[in-house]
């Protein structure tokens, strides 16, 4: 693993330095681990007359989650210069052959991330970065998806954004299961038989946003990250992801252990301009479990089939997994009472 990170990282600043005709050292270069879909590096680099601070993000061979690293690159692109904090692309690279995987490189932002699992992690700051955790997330759901290039991610299909997004997963489901979950099969079956309304228009989704994925600093949001799952879809998936149990397990009237649902919500739909059925936002919610199996599923079949053995694939198919079936027994019994 050393070999590996000395060679792509002394690959990497002859790349940068002949991209940049700058002469630059490495002053240091370490793996983020945490992310299942790209290798993502932090970089500092060093000249004579200047410093650079960057993020180098890989394609792996083999990821939990199969997206294309342009859809993340027109996401950044999009909402540049937007109120939506995001780091700036410096470029992106899809030709395997220059690095040895297709890359993209983007400034490194001040501000850590933290764990979803970690209650206390925004202490005593969480109001302050709920507000704008919520605000962001109608700003981007209200964000024109005509006057940028996001438009190449629409799928002409006849088929509704919901039942897209859920037979996509169910797929996932079922190319990497190891055996039959009932309960998961019930939730499957009861989202089939019930869709949500489908009356919102369209908006750019960003797939996987939820607390773990920010920086902030103190007060203040300083990225939203991890783009790398958009889609163009319904208003009311983003939210219901953000909302899950999972990601505020301890504590579930406060998600992402920011401020309060209710709250929360009213945040949204200010920012968004939107209102919100009961039973559309119960559906995509349940939705969400079977989307957060099916990734942890496809977790697990990575490390059984020791396709990428990063531990991460371990903890996600295992402790996730179990929380997300006690989800389910919850919002299926919930959505049965609403309908």
């Amino acid at each position: 693993m050393l070999e590996d990170l000395k060679k792509i990282s002394e690959d990497f600043v002859k790349y940068y330095s002949n991209y940049k005709k700058i002469s630059y050292e490495i002053s240091s270069f370490e793996r983020i681990f945490g992310g299942a879909s790209r290798e993502t590096y932090k970089v500092e680099l060093s000249s004579k007359s200047t410093k650079e601070k960057l993020i180098y993000r890989r394609t792996q061979q083999s990821s939990l989650i199969e997206t294309e690293q342009i859809t993340e690159y027109l996401a950044f692109k999009a909402f540049e210069d937007s109120i939506v904090p995001v780091p700036r692309i410096h470029l992106i690279e899809e030709d395997e052959g220059v690095l040895g995987a297709p890359f993209i490189i983007l400034e490194q932002l001040d501000g850590e991330a933290a764990s979803p699992f970690q209650e206390k992690i925004y202490s005593p700051n969480e109001k302050a970065l709920g507000m704008q955790f919520w605000t962001f997330l109608g700003e981007i759901t209200k964000f024109d998806i005509k006057s940028s290039n996001l438009n190449q991610l629409i799928k002409h299909s006849k088929d509704p954004y919901w039942k897209q997004e859920l037979d996509k997963w169910v797929k996932v489901i079922r190319e990497d299961s190891i055996g039959v979950e009932p309960i998961l099969e019930v939730g499957i079956r009861d989202l089939y038989r019930t869709p949500p309304n489908n009356n919102q228009e369209a908006c750019l989704v960003h797939g996987d946003y939820r607390n773990g994925n920010f920086l902030f600093k103190g007060d203040t949001i300083t990225g939203i990250l991890d783009w790398e799952m958009a889609h163009i879809g319904d208003p009311l998936e983003d939210l219901s992801w953000a909302l899950s149990p999972i990601w505020c397990w301890k504590e579930q009237s406060r998600p992402g252990y920011l401020i309060d649902r209710a709250q929360a919500l009213e945040i949204w739909k200010k920012t968004s301009g939107l209102e919100i059925d009961p039973n559309s936002l119960s559906w995509w919610e349940l939705f969400s479990c079977i989307k957060g199996l099916a990734i942890w599923i496809s977790a697990g079949n990575e490390f059984i089939t020791q396709k990428n053995n990063d531990p991460i694939n371990l903890f996600s198919a295992w402790i996730p997994g179990d929380i997300h079936l006690e989800i389910i027994l919850e919002k299926i019994e919930k959505r049965w009472k609403l309908l």
